[in-house]
């Protein structure tokens, strides 16, 4: 769902992007922060003084205060970080985007108990932020307006997420509690149903009162409540399963002197659409169909090699899905050492999933 975005710095080892989103949505926020300012002062009960509302400190004002806010959900998804590596989860990096931010680690925990701490780690982070910043308060000036708005925006931060809809903190944590006496798939259906119950009441609630931010979240709620079910499911589906179960063993491969059309020939006489291309017993790289479109057909196919994504024979199929995805490639070539075993598509993990879903134990 998310790219790398831009990178900003590294905190407690934990590489922090910036979504392009976010550039949209910052000012836009301190925009409608600053118009707002004296509706927050008199929510607030604070003394509209003169100086804060003058020229073009209230955007300013906005500004901090966005910051503040986008600052309270690093901080949030840090919590979330933190709690993951306590169980030996690694994060691969916080990205901060149009709608808040994310932790993406390197698989959800499904050991109930691990779930449910590290959900719960970034509501606690919200709520404990919200407390200092009540009683660091002031009142009056820019420091209480500030004070007062990130002790309440961090309430509501830690409220929003412990709905019960994937993949918010709360969808995650009635997982987990449903985990603990049912399987985790089956928690997952459920959770899923009432994610997609919510998203569709969080939705009609924005269309109601004319709120487009709050059905902009309603779909993403929707959408990746989907996306974790399917997950899910493909993670079950794929579970015990090796590269070596599944690759195409022995694979036709091609020199590098081969004509751009000889290749296309292959591919429709083998009805393949990938070779690796070697030269004296060394792999140089893969060519794909994919890579071919607009080049020379009497050009050798060397011109058009790519860097081959190299896995394990002994690796788990599901994490070769997730480092092709990562890296977007729809084959890998299965080695040991310089020696080629076999190769590995999208296709056949596909394959695989439709079979174990159909009943099948094995592929």
């Amino acid at each position: 769902m998310f790219q790398r975005g831009l990178p900003l710095f590294r905190i407690l080892g934990i590489p922090v992007h910036l979504d392009l989103s976010f550039l949209i949505i910052l000012p836009l926020l301190a925009f409608l922060i600053g118009s707002n300012l004296p509706l927050y002062l008199r929510l607030f009960g604070l003394p509209p003084q003169e100086g804060l509302l003058e020229g073009a400190r209230p955007f300013l004002l906005g500004l901090l205060a966005a910051i503040g806010l986008f600052l309270s959900v690093l901080l949030h998804e840090l919590g979330h970080a933190l709690a993951a590596h306590r169980f030996g989860i690694p994060t691969r990096r916080i990205t901060l985007w149009l709608l808040g931010g994310v932790a993406q680690m390197e698989r959800i925990p499904r050991e109930p108990l691990k779930e449910l701490w590290i959900a719960l780690a970034g509501p606690a982070v919200s709520f404990a932020l919200a407390l200092f910043f009540h009683l660091a308060r002031t009142e009056a000036g820019a420091l209480g307006f500030l004070t007062h708005y990130l002790a309440l925006i961090n309430l509501m931060l830690g409220l929003f997420n412990l709905l019960p809809a994937l993949p918010l903190d709360g969808g995650r944590v009635y997982r987990a509690l449903l985990a603990l006496r049912k399987p985790y798939l089956q928690a997952t259906r459920q959770a899923l149903a009432l994610s997609q119950a919510v998203a569709w009441a969080l939705g009609l609630f924005g269309l109601v009162v004319f709120n487009p931010f709050l059905v902009l979240i309603a779909f993403f709620v929707y959408m990746a409540s989907r996306a974790e079910g399917e997950a899910a499911l493909l993670a079950q589906a794929l579970s015990g399963l090796k590269v070596k179960n599944l690759m195409t063993p022995n694979p036709l491969v091609i020199p590098p002197s081969l004509s751009v059309q000889e290749v296309l020939e292959l591919a429709l006489a083998h009805k393949v659409s990938g070779f690796p291309v070697v030269e004296e017993g060394r792999v140089l790289g893969v060519v794909g169909l994919e890579g071919l479109e607009g080049a020379n057909p009497l050009a050798p196919v060397g011109h058009y090699l790519k860097e081959p994504l190299v896995l394990a024979p002994e690796e788990d199929a599901l994490t070769a899905l997730e480092r092709m995805a990562e890296r977007g490639y729809v084959r890998a070539l299965v080695m040991e050492g310089d020696q080629l075993l076999g190769i590995l598509s999208k296709t056949d993990l596909l394959r695989a999933f439709q079979i174990r879903v159909l009943g099948h134990p094995s592929p």
